[in-house]
């Protein structure tokens, strides 16, 4: 029987599906973070809806649980990637939490978006194209790639992620796009990030070996980008395959690092760390931050 603390912790944690399942949410200190004898097993997906896989990636160091990475694999040929963006130029607009997106969008699933600035406020800080309409910047230096989905013309991938260091994008080849930075790890398996101690929920789009497109959101706030960089190279390494990824980008995280999935098989909520540094009281409480972009997830 699940006692009313276990129950507790699986509904802070956000699934509907798994609810005893070990949580983060009443971790009050973020683990150490050292990348030293870590142990998950092989993903195990759920097919939350045609052309949708879902998985949850319980991580640990010895024994002791200290991340769960939730990953959603999207086949391209049945569903759609669109970006959503709520900023105009006129400087209007209007944030919602990951779920009011969803609501309003129908999206089946979805993660955050680009970073954002304070002036002009909630104006992504890289260019991102939204149903064929560019928004933010006309480009940023700090762009190392792109997620493109639905192309205008034939002969493209139907969603895509580039790695600029390799890739060109052509501007007006694609209706949905988002420029981020940095990638993690690369078509060779290089890890394109330097160490730093800096930890925080994060939110990451990847394109694996099939053409499928990932995202996944962790939800603690373990990793730093080079030791999830680390991680799904260490992943690909593995005897299984692990998540196959070919090319990884990060995008933004900390409190803005949200996944929702609703399906008639699958349902699956999380909203990060107000405070990346430490869980602390408004986080145990799952703060809902308000964001003013998001990627989705749609069936053809």
């Amino acid at each position: 029987m699940i006692s009313r603390r276990e129950l507790l912790r699986g509904l802070l944690a956000g699934t509907a599906t798994a609810i005893s399942r070990i949580a983060l949410a009443d971790v009050k200190k973020t683990p150490s973070p050292e990348y030293l004898n870590i142990l998950y097993d092989k993903p195990a997906w759920t097919t939350a809806g045609k052309g949708i896989d879902f998985t949850r990636i319980e991580i640990r160091r010895n024994q002791e649980l200290i991340e769960v990475a939730a990953i959603m694999k999207i086949d391209p040929k049945y569903n759609q990637i669109r970006v959503f963006s709520s900023y105009e130029e006129e400087g209007k607009a209007t944030a919602r939490t990951i779920e009011e997106w969803q609501k309003v969008t129908g999206a089946l699933g979805m993660v955050n978006g680009a970073q954002y600035m304070a002036d002009p406020y909630y104006m992504p800080c890289a260019p991102i194209i939204c149903d064929g309409k560019p928004k933010g910047p006309k480009s940023n230096p700090s762009v190392r790639g792109m997620l493109v989905a639905e192309p205008k013309r034939p002969g493209l991938p139907i969603a895509d992620l580039l790695d600029f260091e390799f890739d060109q994008y052509h501007p007006g080849s694609y209706t949905q796009g988002v420029q981020h930075w940095p990638i993690l790890l690369d078509r060779h398996g290089n890890i394109k990030v330097k160490k730093s101690g800096w930890q925080a929920n994060r939110t990451i789009v990847a394109k694996d070996s099939k053409g499928n497109i990932l995202f996944l959101t962790t939800e603690g706030s373990y990793f730093t980008l080079y030791n999830l960089g680390f991680f799904l190279k260490e992943s690909n390494a593995k005897p299984h395959g692990g998540l196959h990824i070919h090319t990884a980008m990060n995008l933004d995280g900390g409190g803005e690092a949200n996944m929702v999935l609703k399906t008639k098989k699958v349902a699956y909520l999380r909203h990060g760390s107000f405070e990346e540094s430490r869980k602390d009281t408004l986080s145990l409480l799952q703060f809902k931050r308000k964001i003013p972009g998001v990627i989705g997830v749609f069936s053809r």
